[in-house]
């Protein structure tokens, strides 16, 4: 009976035991999360060579009064940049067609912009996908006086000067939205009903879309 009970016992035991080591496998075997690895975000690089489409809103004005000569154009514009760390730097250029047109001189003459465009410098602050920017230098217009039998044009030179905003969206391809005031100065127009000398002036809204290189 004690040899029963001695063999009954030994083999609870040893049941027991096998039962704990294979409870510890089981644990062991579990599977670890994944640990999530962070990917650093894409650095943004604005060196290089690009081009680009835009559409403009513009309202401007021969002579003074009013803001009132306004119409909706495009153009293309191209350029190169250089970046030192945060700062970005370069050169555009642009050109464009916009029609806008304005009755001066108590509606003696229909005076009327068409086609210009500008050769500028750009200095702007990278802030990864966004650089912020300003802009200045020469721009160039061709604008039309007409009274009732004649007309003439002049290719008008001035400044401008403006601000934007352009962004990444994706590794190439940039977005933009960019404000500027230009004043081409006084041109005398040569008409049957006499000399009119006039300037003009104007603001410019524009958005593009541009592709690195």
């Amino acid at each position: 009976m004690r040899i029963f009970i001695a063999t009954l016992m030994a083999s609870t035991v040893s049941f027991a035991a096998f039962s704990v080591a294979n409870a510890a496998d089981a644990v062991d075997q579990i599977p670890e999360a994944p640990v999530a690895v962070e990917e650093p975000a894409p650095v943004s690089n604005w060196a290089g060579a690009y081009i680009g489409a835009y559409g403009n809103y513009d309202w401007g004005r021969f002579g003074s009064g009013d803001y009132d000569a306004d119409g909706a154009g495009g153009g293309a514009f191209g350029g190169y940049n250089w970046q030192s760390g945060q700062i970005v730097y370069g050169i555009e250029g642009d050109v464009g067609y916009t029609k806008q047109d304005q009755t001066i001189l108590g509606g003696a003459v229909d005076a009327e912009s068409t086609w210009g465009g500008s050769v500028r410098g750009r200095v702007g602050y990278d802030m990864n996908p966004f650089l912020l920017y300003g802009t200045a230098g020469v721009a160039f217009q061709n604008n039309e006086l007409k009274d009732a039998t004649s007309s003439d044009d002049k290719t008008s030179v001035g400044y401008t000067v403006g601000a934007g905003v352009e962004a990444f969206v994706t590794s190439n391809i940039t977005a933009r939205v960019e404000y500027r005031y230009t004043d081409f100065g006084s041109k005398d127009f040569n008409l049957d009903s006499g000399r009119v000398s006039r300037g003009f002036d104007d603001h410019s809204v524009k958005v593009g879309i541009g592709v690195k290189f």
